[in-house]
């Protein structure tokens, strides 16, 4: 096929410019044509309205522009523009601008001419400043300025009275003019990725994408600009973190903690019944940080309760355990729990009980699927001193990791104010302060703003001083929290069926062996918890038990049994065993499918049986399972021991039947995305093979149904954005 000749550009564009002024036209298209200039025809066109350059290779644009003084409209997106000409200011007509994906550096003075201007996209530009004049377009409503190279805004930007919304995401902004607290139309404001400005992801709220491809609800600017300006004007690096300890039971985590913090190990250490928060501090280059550390209870019943605590702006230290069969699937599993709840969280790995051997694992792997993992760190607390166990190059990692961009919340500043009202909740002994006794509290201190005081409350559940639920759709519960408490009451009941013959009748024995337990059930299982060490009993009035309940049903980990609220199943308090009669249907028209994993995510399953327990007869559930039961059919669902795979044997008439896998397959996708990243395959038992649904789907043996938030190509799962 013949290539055109260099001139074909330009003489399509003639065309369409003699046509338009034949026709009249008030709309001119000559995007996308490769154009390298622009034909000077156009000047012919002294009516045009609408002109559209976007998509081309123009370097400039020609004075002779400034002659379509009509224009309303013009496109010059996505050119390689590095200028404009001052007679872009004639075009005192235009509303609409857009010079987005260019190169321009600088604007001219004459921008400020265009007064009618409601829309101007500037946005991936290589823009270091911007003129005062810009603050001459006052009918302005929209403004782009995403992804340029802005270290400041003009004082003048706080003229744009009209404005509704600002972007100037992906900057180098160092502050913000006081002016900008002028613009009391803004209703969008995005100063995401601008790391000098110090504001948190919480503070700022969703970014762009968010807001206009998952319809999630943006930040008030208002909240956004007064946090801003309150830690400029009186604010100082935190220099404090939440590090949190992870990692199955007698991986050696506490002992570790202990070691970290120059304390020698016990022998005879307890293993950890809840969580334990210490502080620990490490020597930075900007200053000592001060970590508080949470260390969790490795027992596996306990891991349906990360979802609580497991926080961005945190660190994570992993701790794997001497098993080598089990360390590659181990990590696995914590990496995917991490991510799960914690987002792209940095992650420091100790092989701990190593013994000084080279411990052999596919590391790139895990570092490219659950990055980022920024050090796998050899240790052995037996060991003295502590270079020859590790804990120095474990101390190391750690403090390089704080010092990541990973950890910038560290060096954030923090309003000089909110100081005292955080060290005062450091230090409460109630186990809970009602909201208005908070805000008395904030007032007390001189933070009287309603909105500042919900900033800090949502700080302080990050940093681990103080938990607040009052932002989870699921809650809306404003007392803010002591963390140990919340923790352990929690934990003590999903610990209540262990066996310990160190305690005495009736606690050494199983408190609540069918998974039920009631308001009344709980004295007797925080005295078991009381006996342990692990909590007082005194610290769990009714009315706060009541509370812990109605929080256990909002994430999953129960389900109340009657109206009245006043029984609730536990899933995780179930028997390990399967119980008689829920054996797998062998019927000849049974639909068998599996979900493969690399680790089954916790808690699935409890998750799963929470959900549906409405259909699940006569006690048909257990720990890894249940049986459900829909009109006709019936349905065993189950994970294997393996951690790798949930199977779905369903039998009954095809009507019945259908409608009961239906049910269970949307209740795993709902359930699929309440994790990040997930990857999960469902199969389908075909001819006695497994074979992936998209490959049954391709194959049009099973209709194709597009799933809100999966990839199949990459065969992941991502959380939805809440609205709220």
């Amino acid at each position: 096929m013949l290539q055109p000749p260099s001139s074909y550009p330009s003489d399509k564009a003639r065309h369409r410019i003699a046509n338009a002024k034949k026709q009249g036209k008030t709309k001119l298209d000559l995007s996308n044509l490769h154009l390298t200039e622009l034909p000077s025809e156009i000047i012919s066109l002294t009516a045009l309205r609408v002109l559209d350059l976007s998509g081309n290779q123009l370097t400039e644009l020609p004075p002779e522009i400034g002659s379509l003084t009509a224009l309303q409209t013009l496109y010059l997106g996505d050119n390689q523009l590095t200028e404009l000409p001052p007679e872009i200011g004639s075009l005192t007509a235009l509303q609409t601008l857009y010079l987005g994906d260019n190169q321009l550096t600088e604007l001219p003075p004459e921008i400020g001419s265009l007064t009618a201007l409601k829309f101007l996209d500037l946005g991936g530009n290589q823009l270091t400043k911007l003129p005062p004049e810009i603050g001459s377009l006052t009918a302005l409503q929209t403004l782009h300025l995403r992804g340029n190279q802005l270290t400041e805004l003009p004082p003048e930007i706080g003229s744009l009275t009209a404005l509704e919304w600002l972007d100037l995401s992906g900057n180098q902004l160092t502050e913000l003019p006081p002016e900008i607290g002028s613009l009391t139309a803004l209703e969008w404001l995005f100063l995401h990725d601008n790391p000098e400005l110090g504001l948190p992801p919480e503070v700022l709220g969703p970014t762009l994408s968010d807001v206009t491809e998952r319809n999630a609800k943006s930040k008030p600017p208002r909240e956004i600009l007064d946090y801003y300006f309150r830690i400029a004007e009186a604010g100082e690096a935190l220099q404090e973190c939440k590090l949190i300890v992870v990692g199955r039971g007698g991986a050696g985590k506490t002992t570790l903690v202990k070691r970290l913090n120059r304390i020698a190990r016990d022998p005879n250490e307890k293993e950890t019944h809840g969580i334990t928060i210490t502080n620990l501090e490490f020597d930075c280059p900007g200053g000592a940080v001060k970590a508080r550390v949470w260390d969790f209870g490795g027992q596996v019943v306990l891991h349906s309760m990360h979802e609580f605590f497991l926080t961005a702006r945190s660190l994570y230290l992993l701790v794997l355990g001497e098993r080598d069969d089990m360390l590659e699937r181990d990590a696995e599993y914590w990496l995917q729990l991490i991510r799960s709840y914690a987002g792209n969280v940095p992650v420091v790995v100790a092989l701990n009980k190593s013994e000084g051997r080279n411990r052999q694992f596919d590391r790139a792997t895990l570092e490219e699927k659950y990055g980022p993992i920024l050090a796998w760190i050899s240790t052995e607390c037996a060991c003295e001193p502590d270079e020859q166990a590790g804990i120095a190059a474990l101390r190391g990692a750690l403090t390089d990791a704080l010092n990541t961009e990973h950890m910038d919340s560290v060096r954030r500043k923090f309003p000089r104010q909110w100081s005292s009202i955080k060290s005062k909740l450091e230090g409460m002994t109630e186990s809970f302060l009602d909201y208005p006794k908070y805000q008395a509290l904030c007032a007390l201190h001189g933070e009287k703003d309603s909105r500042a005081q919900e900033s800090l409350s949502a700080d302080l559940h990050d940093l681990g001083v103080a938990l607040n639920y009052s932002r989870d759709p699921r809650l809306h519960e404003t007392s803010i929290l002591r963390p140990d408490w919340l923790a352990n009451g929690i934990y003590a009941i999903l610990r209540a069926n262990e066996l310990d013959n160190k305690l005495p009748e009736p606690f050494n024995g199983k408190l609540a062996p069918d998974g039920r337990i009631t308001l009344e059930s709980l004295e007797l299982i925080y005295e078991k918890a009381e006996n342990w060490g692990m909590l007082k009993r005194v610290d769990y009035p009714a009315d706060k038990r009541q509370f812990l309940l109605r929080l256990m049903d909002a994430f999953h980990l129960s389900y109340p049994l009657d109206e009245e609220n006043k029984v609730h199943l536990v899933p995780t308090l179930l028997e390990l065993n399967p119980p008689n009669g829920s054996d797998e249907p062998t019927d000849a028209d049974a639909v068998r499918l599996r979900y493969e994993f690399q680790v089954v995510p916790a808690p699935l399953i409890p998750w799963f049986i929470a959900r549906t327990f409405t259909l699940i007869p006569d006690n048909l559930h257990w720990r890894r399972g249940a049986v459900l039961v829909f009109g006709d059919s019936r349905a065993r669902v189950w994970a294997t021991q393996d951690e790798r795979y949930v199977f779905v044997t369903a039998v009954g008439p095809s009507g019945d039947r259908d409608d009961l896998v239906m049910m269970i397959r949307g209740t795993f996708k709902s359930l699929f995305l309440g994790y990040r990243g997930l990857r999960v395959v469902e199969q389908h038992d075909y001819n006695g093979s497994w074979v992936p649904r998209k490959a049954l789907e391709d194959m049009g043996i099973l209709l194709q149904e597009p799933t809100p938030g999966y990839d199949a190509t990459e065969g992941t799962f991502d959380q939805q954005e809440d609205d709220g």
